[in-house]
């Protein structure tokens, strides 16, 4: 009897393992998952700032200076500057100078496009000294004497348009009753003309300062 009864026992846990796999047939064990490496993350592309338009493509001239600085003057004194701009089209070039008593027009001159030389040749001294522009007018006024509020002439493309400019302070101006005092003093000059793509206009300003008489 103990002889069937151990034989019972062994059978019985023999049978365990089996039913413990076939209790859910439905159950799917996964095999091993080998470790996946992940990719490296591309470089994101350089952000653009959305506030900053690109520089737009300029059609107005090229001068210089931005302003014509005459310094300090004495009663009588004068000094002479001047305004160079490159025209970038052909067609009527306008001043607007409003002088008058203490800043006067000088001259006016139109320089061709630059000759001489060669496009190919090395820059060096001796061909910046052959290159040169010849000169294709000029006007010349009287400084003391006032000009019309309104100037123009008809320019070619690439010319080099250039205006002399005297500041001429005096106390006691002819032809006036009135006294000029010292200090700071300051005119805004307009200029326009033909763009290549739409015209152009400019302000230029010419500021000098006025010591007074030096007997005071």
């Amino acid at each position: 009897m103990k002889t069937i009864c151990s034989y019972m026992v062994a059978l019985l846990a023999a049978s365990l393992p089996a039913a413990a796999q076939t209790s859910n047939p439905n159950k799917v064990v996964a095999p091993g998952i080998a470790p996946r490496s992940s990719p490296s993350p591309t470089p994101a592309p350089p952000k653009t700032n959305p506030g900053v338009a690109p520089a737009p493509i300029s059609s107005g001239p090229q001068y210089s200076p931005a302003q014509l600085d005459f310094g300090s003057l004495w009663d009588g004194e004068s000094a002479k500057r001047t305004l160079s701009l490159t025209t970038p089209a052909a067609g009527q070039f306008t001043l607007s100078f409003p002088g008058g008593g203490l800043f006067w027009l000088a001259e006016y001159r139109e320089m061709g496009p630059m000759t001489g030389g060669s496009k190919n040749a090395p820059v060096n001294p001796t061909n910046i000294n052959t290159m040169q522009r010849q000169l294709r007018s000029r006007t010349t006024y009287q400084v003391g004497q006032p000009v019309p509020p309104f100037l123009q002439w008809n320019v070619s493309a690439g010319s080099e348009i250039q205006i002399d400019v005297v500041f001429l302070p005096i106390t006691h101006p002819k032809g006036t009753n009135g006294v000029v005092t010292p200090g700071q003093k300051s005119i805004i000059m307009g200029l326009s003309g033909p763009g290549v793509i739409s015209p152009w206009s400019i302000h230029v300003p010419a500021r000098g300062v006025f010591n007074g008489s030096k007997s005071q």
